[in-house]
């Protein structure tokens, strides 16, 4: 008499889940370029750019992923609009090497965070961007979590809700995905930024870094009090930064 044998079978994947997981795969990468050059001429008539004779910038049109050259960086449209130009400052570069990531992880509203902080510490508090004064107010998350990391702007610069009513307090508006498909090339300038490593970055104890605090954090804590009290909200502060066409995150 034969054993009888007991079959299982393996149900197929239902079609929107895989449907979901190509999404999720393709919103954490690369995403294919739609920035035509006339895009990137809008930037530089705005000011927010600087010349193509001057940072060497093109256009990738149509490319699904970046292959720029040696010299070159991957600049996203967003960024641009946020505050970011080359060459970088030393305390924008300070924050990538103390993060352990690079340009391409950060989110856009990251950018933001860094400009506007920048420009309130040089045009309103008389000062240079202080390292342990801005890991007083902002830490990095992993996106969209800490087991799953994503290629591009895997890392979002986010003020802490905390200590929100000491600072001057914004919500950024970018969301989504979209902005990863508005990418180009442009040259990297000395000082250069590292080249760029392709896959995830790993997570590290940095990013949940609230800083020293001290005296020097609490008299600048207090200055912001009184620009507050003075009128100064962070709708001053953009404004300033936009209407001298100020680049906060440019040496």
């Amino acid at each position: 008499m034969r054993e009888k044998r007991l079959v299982t079978f393996r149900m197929a994947p239902k079609k929107s889940n895989r449907k979901a997981k190509a999404v999720e795969i393709l919103a954490s990468g690369w995403k294919k370029c739609k920035l035509y050059e006339p895009d990137i001429v809008d930037l530089v008539e705005m000011r927010l750019l600087q010349s193509r004779a001057v940072i060497q910038w093109h256009s990738p049109e149509g490319e699904d992923r970046p292959y720029e050259g040696s010299n070159e960086i991957v600049l996203f449209h967003a960024y641009v609009e946020r505050g970011f130009a080359v060459p970088t400052s030393d305390f924008f570069r300070g924050l990538l090497w103390h993060w352990g990531i690079q340009l391409h992880h950060l989110t856009p509203n990251s950018i933001l965070h860094i400009a506007i902080f920048t420009h309130l510490c040089e045009a309103f508090l008389g000062i240079e961007p202080y390292f342990n004064f801005f890991h007083h107010f902002f830490l990095v998350r992993p996106q969209p979590n800490a087991n799953k990391v994503a290629e591009v702007g895997s890392a979002e610069v986010l003020l802490c809700s905390e200590k929100e009513d000491k600072y001057i307090f914004y919500r950024p508006a970018c969301r989504g995905t979209e902005w990863k498909s508005a990418w180009f090339y442009v040259g990297n300038h000395q000082p250069s930024l590292p080249e760029r490593i392709p896959g995830p970055h790993n997570v590290c104890r940095e990013w949940s870094d609230s800083g020293l605090g001290g005296e020097q954090v609490d008299k600048l804590l207090g200055d912001i009090a009184t620009l507050k009290d003075s009128g100064v909200t962070s709708g001053s502060v953009v404004y300033s930064c936009m209407n001298r066409r100020v680049k906060p995150l440019q040496k």
